[in-house]
């Protein structure tokens, strides 16, 4: 009766094994395929450690300093600042020295470590047991066990989470770019506002002087009747109060410069030299237009796109974690002697292979992880947006300044104060012949102080715009001489 199905329960048999052993190939290409992605290192990686290290190698020159550290331990064996007075060497040194810069590269250094955990495959198990019941066979009794098995996620899982990490990493990165344009921006400003604090104490001392000369030439003029006693004592009034500013600037300048020396991390008693010429009045060379599509590729902007990609690759990964997951295992049996003499194989151990499948039962809780990437991503995307339109709307807002500044400063050194320069001439002219009262010449002497200081405050207003200018923009800016209207 079973003869004539036999040559069909063979072709069924073998049609069964060849499907096993497709099975067994598919599965065989998938563990493989994992193994693969955990053990490679994509460009991107590459690139990123390139990148990484290229900025690591202007920090390393700069000590490092312990979490117990006592104040100024790192500027003991460090070597001192040399600046020459000019803005760029307080930028250059606090690109090396400045301690949360070093903190953002560190942060950048951890991320692209942490890509590696992404593609690491999970710890094998190894599994030891005794029988403490042997249990008996034909050919003896089975007394240990020892087993190891191996779990493989779905390959796209790793891969997925790899590229995430990576783009999380480019996260750091971007901060760290920003976080050192925020600092050559900082420095500038802290350099321009102590320039400014000491210019200031040049024209008042300049001022005090003049105040000297004309009460010398109040009192000749009262010994012969020219003068009144109040005119010398409403001069006298005016230099005490101006010494009283420059006293005031004394302490201004020394809180400025303490800012300026925090900016670029230097040693507390670090000398700060300024340069005693006005910063050059400039208009940048490219249109506002122009400057706009350069602020795509600011790393602010480029830091929301990066955590955009990392929510999106996470929304990935998150729909591979729902794929079932395989594992590969492998167990030896120890198995004693058999009690019967002459037994065929008596003694000899078994090995078993096993093979198993994860089944992902809990879809809802996944589909949960997977909306929640899908938010971070679109919340990453809105913050891209805020942050252009921020960008573009402090973008018009540096040019006005920049061009305001330029305007009226050049206003002030070409006329204004040219003019309030011979008025006051003319007034001490008049004066010494007594054709001019005595409140002319404090109202020219007034309104020429004003005039100097309010140049020396726009010039530097003017320096303090172009560094927000190039903070905004990410990079340098070409620049064309300010021109002179006729």
């Amino acid at each position: 009766m079973l003869e004539p199905t036999l040559p069909y329960l063979a072709r069924a048999d073998a049609l069964v094994q060849r499907r096993a052993r497709g099975r067994a190939w598919a599965m065989w290409l998938a563990l493989s395929g994992s193994l693969a992605l955990a053990g490679c290192v994509t460009r991107a990686e590459r690139t990123m450690q390139g990148s990484l290290d290229r900025a690591g190698q202007t920090l390393a020159a700069a000590p490092q300093v312990a979490a117990d550290a006592p104040l100024g331990d790192d500027w003991a064996n460090g070597e001192q600042p040399n600046f020459d007075g000019t803005p760029e060497p307080y930028v250059a040194y606090a690109l090396v020295h400045e301690h949360n810069l070093r903190a953002s590269w560190e942060r950048w250094r951890a991320a692209t470590h942490r890509v590696a955990r992404e593609r690491r495959l999970p710890s094998p198990m190894l599994t030891y047991a005794v029988f403490v019941s042997p249990v008996e066979t034909r050919v003896g009794p089975q007394r240990h066990r020892l087993g190891v098995q191996q779990r493989f996620p779905w390959p796209g899982e790793l891969l997925a989470g790899a590229d995430a990490a990576t783009a999380a990493a480019r996260v750091e990165q971007r901060k760290f770019e920003a976080a050192a344009l925020e600092l050559r921006a900082r420095v500038v400003i802290a350099y321009w506002r102590l320039w400014t604090l000491r210019e200031i104490e040049v024209i008042e001392r300049e001022q005090l002087e003049l105040y000297e000369g004309l009460i010398e030439i109040a009192r000749a003029r009262l010994e012969i009747g020219n003068a009144s006693l109040a005119d010398i004592q409403q001069l006298e009034l005016g230099r005490a109060r101006l010494a009283d500013q420059i006293d005031g600037l004394n302490e201004s300048q020394q809180a400025a410069q303490a800012a300026l020396v925090a900016a670029v991390a230097a040693p507390p008693e670090t000398p700060t030299p300024t340069a005693s010429a006005l910063p050059r009045l400039e208009q940048p060379g490219a249109d506002e237009a122009s400057l706009r599509l350069a602020l795509v590729d600011h790393p602010s902007l480029g830091r929301w796109q990066a955590q955009a990609e990392v929510g999106d690759l996470r929304v990935k990964e998150a729909r591979h974690a729902r794929a079932p997951g395989f594992s590969l295992g492998v167990d030896w049996v120890e198995v004693g002697p058999a009690r019967m003499g002459n037994v065929a194989d008596s003694g000899k151990d078994a090995v078993s292979i096993s093979v198993g499948v994860e089944l992902p039962l809990w879809q809802r809780n996944y589909a949960e992880d997977q909306r929640a990437a899908e938010a971070e991503a679109a919340a990453a995307r809105a913050e891209w947006a805020a942050t252009r339109d921020r960008a573009a709307a402090q973008l018009s807002m540096a040019l006005s300044q920049i061009r305001d500044t330029a305007r009226r400063a050049a206003l002030h050194e070409d006329t204004l104060i040219p003019q309030a320069q011979s008025a006051l001439e003319s007034t001490l002219g008049g004066y010494a012949t007594g054709d001019v009262q005595f409140a002319a010449i404090l109202l020219a002497e007034r309104e020429l102080l004003e005039l100097r200081l309010a140049a020396v405050q726009l010039h530097a207003a003017h320096a303090i715009a172009w560094a927000d200018l190039e903070a905004i923009v990410g990079r340098s800016v070409d620049a064309q001489p300010q021109e002179i209207d006729p």
